[in-house]
C-alpha cells in the first residue's frame, strides 16, 4: 500500500494553473471609496433534476433533501466595481454551508492598490490567477516583505498583519482571497483611510506632524481601491521608507503552480502546498487538482478540516456523503464554489468527455490529512470487510489493495 492516508503528503485536492478570465456577471456602479456595499443575499443553486438524474445510487438517494447546498454559482454573483478594480465575495450571508471559509474573487487594473489594511477576525491565503501582484506584509514586530507573486503564486497573511495589494503591469492581476471564517466579508475590513477620516482632526496633527491644512489633503472617506498614482517602481526599489525596517524571517509568498505533483494518474495532478512546504501558512492549506475528461478524485474525507473549492476552469461534479443515507451532488461551472465540512464523504469527477478540468482547493488546517475509501478497506482484514459489506471471500479479494486518489475511466 502506497501509504496510510494521514500522511500530510497524501493524497488530495487540489488548484489549477491556467490562465482564467473573470467569470460572467453582472456589474454595479463604480465605488470610489466610502461605505463598501453590502454583501450580496443571491441564494445558493441546488443542482437541477436533468443535472443528477444519471446519480442513481444503491439506495435511491433522494440527493440533497434535508441537506444544504454544497456549490454556489459564485460566477453569478454581480461585481462590485471600484476606482482600479472589482470584487465579489461567498460567505455564510450568501452560501450558508460554509461556516467556517469565506472567499473573494478580485481583479486590480495595472498600478491600482487595495489599500493598507487589516482583517481582525481572519487570515488571508491567496492564489494569484492571472497577471502579477504584489504585496507589502508588516508584522506586530515592525518586520515587512515587499514582494511580487506571479499567476500560480500564492500568499499568507496572519490575521491581525497589516498589508496591501498592488495590481501590476501590463495587464493588472486577477486572484481569489480565502479567509478562514465562512462569516468574513470585506465590509468587515479595517483600512487605512476609513480609520483616518474617522479620526479627530487634532489627534491626526498631534500623531503626524502636520498642519491642520496638511491633513484636509487626506481622503474623506474609505479609498478601498485606490489608482491615484499608477507608476509602481521595479520590486528592487520598493523599500521601507524607514531604513533600518528588518524583513520577515519567513517568506509569506510561495510559489505552487510549480511545486511537483504529489499524486499523478494519466494526466490527473494533485499539487499540495501545506504548511510543511510553506510555514508561514501553519493553519491553512492550498491545492490544484487536474482532472482529465472523465476521471474522477475519489472517494475520501478529511478528519481535520473543512475544503473550500473554487473551479478555475472547466466543469465538476461534487458529490458530498452526510450520513445516515443523506448525500448530495451539484455541478460546478468556471467561477463557481463548493464547500465541504469537516469530516463528510466526498468526490470530484470531470464529467466531461473532451475537456480537463482544474480546481483551487483550501483547507482550513496547515496539517493537511486525507483517508481514501479504498485505503480504508486495504487496512482492514479480509474477513472484516466480508462480513461488513455481505459479500462472498472471492469479491472481497478483488478488492483494490493499493490506494489512487485518481481513477480513470475504462477505455
Amino acid at each position: 500500500m502506497k501509504r496510510l492516508a494521514f500522511s500530510v503528503l497524501a493524497l488530495g485536492l487540489a488548484m489549477a494553473s491556467l490562465a482564467f478570465g473573470p467569470p460572467a456577471g453582472a456589474q454595479t456602479g463604480a465605488q470610489t471609496g466610502g461605505t463598501v456595499p453590502p454583501a450580496p443575499q443571491t441564494p445558493p443553486e441546488r443542482p437541477s433534476t436533468s443535472q443528477i438524474e444519471q446519480a442513481r445510487s444503491l439506495a435511491n438517494t433522494q440527493w440533497g433533501k434535508g441537506l444544504p447546498a454544497f456549490s454556489f454559482a459564485l460566477s453569478k454573483v454581480p461585481m462590485t466595481q471600484y476606482d482600479g478594480g472589482a470584487a465579489r465575495q461567498a460567505g455564510t450571508y450568501n452560501f450558508p454551508v460554509s461556516k467556517n471559509i469565506a472567499g473573494v474573487y478580485m481583479t486590480l487594473e495595472a498600478g491600482a492598490i487595495r489599500e493598507l489594511h487589516w482583517h481582525a477576525e481572519a487570515a488571508e491565503w491567496a492564489y494569484v490567477i492571472e497577471g502579477r501582484s504584489r504585496i507589502t506584509l508588516t508584522s506586530p514586530w515592525g518586520q515587512v516583505q515587499v514582494a511580487d507573486v506571479d499567476a500560480g503564486g500564492i500568499w499568507y497573511f496572519p490575521k491581525g498583519w497589516g498589508h496591501s495589494i498592488e495590481g501590476l503591469g501590463p495587464n493588472g492581476t486577477k486572484f481569489i482571497l480565502v479567509f478562514n471564517n465562512g462569516e468574513f466579508t470585506e465590509q468587515s475590513t479595517f483600512s487605512i483611510t476609513d480609520w483616518i477620516a474617522n479620526t479627530p482632526m487634532s489627534m491626526l496633527t498631534e500623531y503626524l506632524g502636520w498642519t491642520p491644512q496638511q491633513v484636509e489633503l487626506l481622503p474623506k472617506k474609505q479609498v478601498y481601491i485606490s489608482k491615484f498614482d499608477r507608476a509602481v517602481p521595479p520590486i528592487g526599489e520598493a523599500r521601507p521608507r524607514a531604513a533600518d525596517t528588518p524583513p520577515l524571517a519567513l517568506s509569506h509568498v510561495y510559489q505552487l503552480r510549480s511545486q511537483k505533483p504529489v499524486s499523478v494518474l494519466t494526466g490527473s495532478t494533485l499539487r499540495l502546498v501545506s504548511a510543511r512546504e510553506f510555514p508561514a501558512a501553519f493553519n491553512m492549506t492550498g491545492a490544484i487538482i487536474r482532472l482529465e475528461p472523465g476521471a474522477m478524485r475519489g472517494l475520501h474525507w478529511h478528519p481535520n478540516a473543512d475544503e473550500w473549492q473554487f473551479v478555475l476552469s472547466g466543469s465538476m461534479e461534487l458529490t458530498v456523503f452526510a450520513s445516515q443515507g443523506q448525500a448530495s451532488v451539484s455541478k460546478l461551472d468556471p467561477g463557481d464554489v463548493g464547500y465541504v465540512p469537516k469530516g463528510y464523504g466526498h468526490a470530484l469527477k470531470n464529467p466531461s468527455k473532451d475537456q480537463p478540468m482544474e480546481v483551487l482547493i483550501v483547507f482550513n488546517a496547515g496539517d493537511y490529512q486525507t483517508i481514501n475509501l479504498d485505503d480504508w478497506m486495504a487496512t482492514n482484514p479480509a474477513y472484516v470487510l466480508q462480513n461488513n459489506l455481505q459479500i462472498p471471500a472471492d469479491v472481497v479479494n478483488r478488492l483494490p489493495t493499493a490506494g489512487q486518489d485518481f481513477s480513470a475511466p475504462k477505455r
